[in-house]
């Protein structure tokens, strides 16, 4: 397990975190036309200074913090779908990513038309290797395809990858597209098809479709000689690119996915870990009233975020699997707002997931950090360890944007970083008076 410390953390607490200072800004680091539609920000994990902008059309751009330099060379174009929601979803640096001894990558994209083996509009996970001799391109020949899942329409996709405190890989994956989930994928465990019943949990007749509405969890790095029956991505008895971690909570019983980790989501449309104790925050987008987000607390597995039975807290849908009361291993929301129009008359419509904040503005360590994509909205919420501040239904409004934002990430030392999705620019939040400058972080194997 990779754990991250610091020094000066531990001595945050969860109470010092209550109050951001007064001069917190966004400031912005790259202008306007810099990126074109960023999705996603991640570091490499190698103490380089650098952070990697994930943009929809399929390249990856590099900027040195340190420096503040944008190198002029791509780190990695490929091709994808970019119809409605999909594009280069997702991207993440192996654990021990150190560009020498350790040199491999992922993406997750849609697949476009002309791809050798997969059909167009799957979703699917790649791993590439850095070049031996410049850690800031990817190798285009190394590429390895490790995973696909099956998908019917452009948007909900998820698409998101991070690696756990565990090193395992977890994707989160939308439900499919079709609104309101007629068919049920969300809560099904298993293999069905696109019939309109959710009822049913089996699979029938035509393409059947597994994994969506799921956050799945691999090992990417160890392919599987022979995949098992209950691998649903994989055929069985065929090699797959990936392996089963054995603790899965769906490993060993029958006609459920091995690699399911947790269900019942809609869109999770960014999905990150707390860097202190591991965490794992889900932001799912709603269908026409309720925006939520989930605190999963670090070893729960199999847990149900309640989609399409729920929306937030609400009760959505109350027949088939929705008809169990309770629901099983249903996990609620800490934190939800409804469509309504914001103060600046901006109307509130989609979740994107962010960060419980653990850089250097001592103000604000322990708040999650998240947005709406529409109102351009940034919201803060602190939790004392028992309850969150605010309450369901409210947000915290620390400022609002003319921009969409569509995606955070977080460089080594845990500054935030956003990506103005219409208008390329990116930022980072900063504080001139309250700012820890010594962060030591250790990472141990």
């Amino acid at each position: 397990m990779r754990l991250c410390t610091s020094a000066l953390l531990f001595l945050a607490s969860a109470a010092a975190a209550q109050s951001p200072p007064a001069d917190l800004t966004l400031t912005q680091i790259q202008p306007a036309g810099t990126f074109s539609n960023p999705l996603a920000i991640r570091h490499a994990g190698d103490d380089s200074g650098r952070i990697f902008i994930v943009q929809k059309g399929g390249t990856i751009r590099v900027f040195n913090t340190r420096t503040n330099t944008l190198l002029a060379t791509p780190f990695l174009t490929i091709p994808v779908s970019t119809s409605s929601e999909q594009g280069l979803l997702g991207l993440a640096f192996h654990p021990n990513y150190d560009g020498v001894n350790e040199r491999r990558f992922y993406v997750a994209y849609t697949v476009p038309s002309g791809h050798p083996t997969l059909s167009a509009g799957t979703q699917a996970l790649a791993e590439f290797s850095t070049f031996s001799v410049n850690p800031n391109a990817g190798d285009p020949g190394s590429r390895r395809e490790v995973m696909a899942v099956l998908d019917m329409a452009s948007n909900h996709n998820g698409g998101d990858i991070v690696f756990g405190p565990d090193d395992m890989l977890y994707w989160s994956m939308g439900d499919g597209g079709p609104q309101n989930d007629p068919s049920g994928f969300a809560q099904c465990l298993w293999r069905k098809p696109q019939d309109n019943t959710p009822t049913n949990c089996s699979p029938g007749g035509g393409t059947n479709y597994a994994l969506l509405g799921k956050i799945i969890r691999i090992n990417p790095t160890t392919p599987t000689a022979s995949a098992t029956s209950e691998m649903c991505a994989a055929t069985a008895g065929q090699p797959a690119g990936y392996s089963i971690p054995a603790d899965n909570p769906y490993v060993g019983s029958s006609n459920t996915c091995d690699e399911i980790v947790h269900y019942g989501m809609r869109n999770p449309w960014r999905i990150s870990f707390d860097r202190l104790n591991g965490d794992l925050y889900i932001a799912d987008v709603g269908q026409g009233t309720w925006e939520e987000t989930t605190r999963v607390p670090a070893g729960q597995f199999g847990r149900n975020l309640g989609w399409r039975c729920f929306e937030g807290t609400a009760a959505f849908n109350s027949t088939g699997p929705c008809a169990t009361n309770p629901l099983p291993n249903r996990l609620d929301p800490f934190q939800t707002y409804q469509h309504v129009n914001s103060p600046n008359g901006e109307f509130r419509c989609s979740i994107t997931g962010g960060y419980r904040y653990r850089g250097p503005i001592e103000g604000l360590r322990g708040m999650y950090i998240s947005a709406d994509y529409c109102s351009g909205e940034i919201y803060f919420a602190s939790f004392n360890g028992s309850t969150w501040s605010p309450g369901l239904a409210q947000v915290n409004v620390w400022r609002d944007e003319p921009y969409n934002i569509a995606g955070f990430g977080e460089d080594e030392q845990g500054n935030v970083y956003v990506g103005g999705y219409t208008n390329g620019a990116l930022y980072r939040i900063t504080s001139a008076s309250d700012n820890s400058a010594i962060f030591e972080f250790a990472f141990e194997g």
